[in-house]
């Protein structure tokens, strides 16, 4: 009876182990889950036109969300940080741009395309810099990737550093040569991005006030507006007539007035540092809604968890507690057949033991008053069955006490009734307590 108990609950232990680790999870896995829908789709052009209508905040609501759901890949994030960095840079805020340039480094590695994505990010490293005036970081990423003969780079990035090297070499006085590579820069630029080519006539307009050229200065900056007026960048022209009430003023000419009022409407409409303030104040509500959501996923995975173990449990206790009550059934009835079939056998015996009654001539037998059936013809089953009977049982009650159909009882029976020549269950019994 131990080992029985003992092989019973392995087994219990077994199924409920089965459930926690399969069914449990299994369960878990058709929760709702919300699924991400939008893909990385045209986004550089949508944040492009978002950038140029000044609307910062939903340029980088686009982006955010893609640096924070795990259903987009390595490639894709780092797309998404440079398209930020462009944003803040557009604002002017270096610090955010140059932090998602370093973030897009870290996506870069994980890419195939590792080198080509590395070369483009110290590129606008160098661009940033440059912006910033920390012209010595700039020049040294600029030599690093001249050396490679600017490997990887595309045209309008090319353009926009060999812009640079010609502001350092006009820094150095070396007039003729920085208008060579402005001219340069700017065939390139023209033909790869005219919408940035505001940035290099705002440089020529120094080149030239510092050689005195006037005429050229001033057709320099009508140039530069006339492209930022049509690709819709204010912030281009914001940065010519800056450089024009710079040269006025230098000078002491009158005009300055007029441009400084000029410039005055120009960055009410631009607004710079209420953009970066609203930038910074979107990106952090949107972090800080990405942790709370996260923080109510997780609590729910608990819970969920938590639910799926205690129904585990409770099943396992229920089929715990069905096993030990049909193990004691089964028990209390094998005890019962066992003390039965001693009985049954013990009368038998006697039965065999006991000398026949002496004949009554005077009283004849009569015919249906058979001696007690020899039943050593009889299979070990068809004794069971026949002590069954003789016990009084009924087919249904055979059945269950041998687990047994009642169909299988009833093909004993008939087979009992045909070796013992005996005609009905009656004839049986009045033969055995003959």
């Amino acid at each position: 009876m131990q080992k029985s108990a003992v092989e019973f609950f392995s087994k219990t232990c077994r199924v409920v182990l089965f459930w926690v680790v399969f069914v449990t999870p299994a369960f878990l896995s058709t929760l709702p889950v919300q699924a991400q829908n939008q893909r990385f789709e045209s986004l550089e052009d949508s944040v492009f036109r978002l950038n140029n209508r000044l609307q910062f905040k939903e340029s980088q609501a686009l982006l955010l969300p893609v640096l924070q759901s795990d259903a987009f890949d390595s490639e894709e994030k780092y797309r998404a940080c440079i398209l930020l960095s462009y944003t803040y840079k557009r604002v002017q805020d270096y610090q955010s741009n140059l932090l998602f340039l370093a973030k897009a480094r870290d996506f870069a590695r994980q890419t195939p395309a590792k080198e080509k994505y590395l070369a483009y990010i110290m590129a606008q490293e160098a661009l940033a810099h440059f912006d910033i005036h920390n012209y010595e970081k700039s020049d040294s990423l600029m030599t690093v990737l001249e050396k490679t003969d600017f490997r990887h780079i595309d045209l309008e990035n090319k353009a926009k550093l060999v812009m640079q090297q010609g502001y350092l070499r006009y820094l150095d006085q070396q007039y003729d040569r920085a208008e060579t590579t402005y001219d340069r820069a700017i065939g390139w630029l023209r033909e790869a991005s005219p919408c940035d080519l505001p940035m290099i006539y705002v440089k020529k307009m120094q080149l030239y006030d510092a050689t005195r050229q006037p005429g050229p200065m001033l057709a320099a900056f009508a140039a530069s507006r006339r492209y930022a007026d049509s690709c819709g960048i204010i912030k281009y022209d914001i940065y010519a007539h800056e450089e024009l009430l710079h040269i006025y003023q230098s000078h002491g000419d009158p005009a300055a007035v007029a441009i400084s009022r000029r410039l005055d409407s120009l960055n009410k409409v631009y607004d710079q540092t209420a953009n970066v303030a609203a930038l910074h104040n979107q990106k952090e509500a949107m972090l800080l809604a990405e942790s709370d959501q996260k923080l109510r996923s997780e609590q729910d995975r608990r819970q969920y968890l938590t639910l799926g173990l205690v129904l585990a449990g409770l099943l396992a206790l229920a089929l715990l507690a069905w096993g030990l009550l049909h193990y004691r059934r089964k028990r209390v009835l094998e005890k019962e057949y066992q003390q039965m079939e001693r009985e049954l056998a013990a009368y038998l015996a006697q039965q065999k033991n006991t000398p026949p009654p002496p004949a009554q001539p005077t009283a004849p037998a009569s015919p249906s008053a058979l001696a007690l059936p020899d039943h050593d013809d009889l299979s070990d089953r068809q004794c069971e069955v026949l002590n069954l009977l003789a016990a009084g049982l009924s087919n249904r009650e055979i059945a269950d006490r041998l687990f047994v159909s009642e169909n299988t009882v009833k093909y004993h029976i008939r087979n009992i009734y045909q070796i013992l020549d005996i005609r009905d269950r009656k004839d049986l019994l009045v033969n055995f307590r003959r």
